[in-house]
């Protein structure tokens, strides 16, 4: 079965507010969403036992025989992935960056406080994303190409 690229992007909007894309209009909004897609697969094609990397865009799916039962699954990955990539130009704002240099008063709602807490937030995301990564080549892969 050919996996929609609207499956991820329903599972990462899903995990996200994502009130930066709503002001885009559609075109746009769909190309920033299937760009973060490309770069959570490109990241997860090593370990996926399914070709995921390279999707129809006209189609706009993902045209590879996966059955249903691991489509959750992949989707869940990889929308994890896209939320890494979705928090990534958040952390690295010029004003972030400014107002930790700039910061002479550390209060509780400091702008430094706040990239120490989207720092916090963007590691953990990394860290999950990884994990799934992690925990599905256990459960997937195969012992035999290891060459032990």
């Amino acid at each position: 079965m050919a996996i929609p690229y609207d499956a991820f992007t329903e599972a990462f909007l899903a995990k996200t507010t994502g009130y930066d894309l709503y002001p885009l209009d559609a075109p746009t909004r769909q190309q920033t969403v299937d760009g973060f897609m490309k770069r959570a697969c490109a990241k997860f094609k090593k370990i996926c036992k399914y070709d995921i990397a390279n999707g129809d865009d006209d189609a706009r799916e993902f045209d590879v025989d996966v059955p249903e039962e691991d489509i959750d699954e992949i989707v869940d990955i990889v929308s994890a992935g896209m939320l890494c990539e979705w928090m990534s130009p958040h952390l690295y704002t010029i004003e972030n960056l400014q107002n930790l240099i700039n910061t002479k008063d550390f209060e509780q709602y400091s702008p430094a406080e706040l990239l120490f807490r989207v720092q916090g937030a963007y590691s953990k995301c990394q860290k999950d994303f990884s994990k799934m990564m992690k925990e599905y080549s256990y459960n997937h892969g195969d012992l035999k190409v290891l060459h032990l």
